[in-house]
């Protein structure tokens, strides 16, 4: 119980913050962060926006698809429902989630540029509005359930600082890079992150298992 509830807590002070964010992006504060980040991101030089293109494919639908298809796989083959349902609800959910807060907010992206949802050359005839950004929506959820995998699964607390961290700076990359492509201005990808944060520790609230203990083996304690 007390876990679940320190995850409802964390889903609701994201999800408080994400609300700030998504005030400011119809202010002037907001624009005036927006105007600051996107005028630093067109000063990278050629070879970071190249880097940055790749970076940013990380995170596109059809990365995440794959990925995510190869996660739910292993996850019935080897019967492990939990985190099986746990991860479909968060995917899935978390892409009805960015369709149903893009239709409410309905931002232009920046240029007032219109652009299509887009899967694998596949466009759906609904317009992908700007806020808050899918494409780090998608990355941050995927990237905080195989974080989620690294802390509950694995022994080694180096691995797991290590996983942490290398998900977190990805993270980072792909959400930067948005801006650097002036696909997205920085408070869609702030946004994006938290809704994001906020829906992952909601449902993990729901579908948290905590470890068993383990049994002591009667060899060990008579040694």
């Amino acid at each position: 119980m007390y876990e679940k509830r320190t995850f409802l807590i964390t889903s609701a002070i994201f999800l408080f913050l994400f609300i700030v964010v998504a005030l400011l992006t119809s202010g002037t504060t907001g624009l005036l962060i927006d105007e600051k980040f996107a005028y630093e991101a067109q000063h990278v030089s050629s070879m970071m926006e190249n880097v940055m293109g790749y970076v940013s494919y990380v995170g596109s639908s059809e990365v995440i698809l794959i990925i995510t298809i190869l996660i739910g796989l292993v996850f019935l083959i080897k019967r492990q429902w939990q985190p099986f349902f746990f991860f479909f609800v968060v995917s899935v959910g978390g892409v009805i989630l960015n369709l149903v807060l893009k239709l409410l907010v309905q931002r232009a992206r920046p240029g007032d540029e219109a652009k299509l949802i887009e899967v694998f050359n596949f466009q759906v005839e609904l317009q992908s509005y700007s806020f808050p950004s899918g494409h780090t929506m998608r990355a941050t959820i995927l990237f905080a359930f195989i974080v989620y995998l690294l802390i509950y699964y694995l022994r080694h607390r180096a691995w797991k600082i290590g996983g942490t961290i290398f998900f977190i700076i990805l993270l980072l990359g792909v959400a930067w890079s948005r801006v650097v492509l002036d696909a997205h201005f920085v408070t869609d990808i702030v946004g994006g992150v938290l809704i994001s944060i906020s829906w992952f520790f909601l449902c993990l609230a729901f579908f948290y298992k905590p470890k068993s203990g383990r049994r002591i083996s009667y060899t060990y304690l008579h040694r």
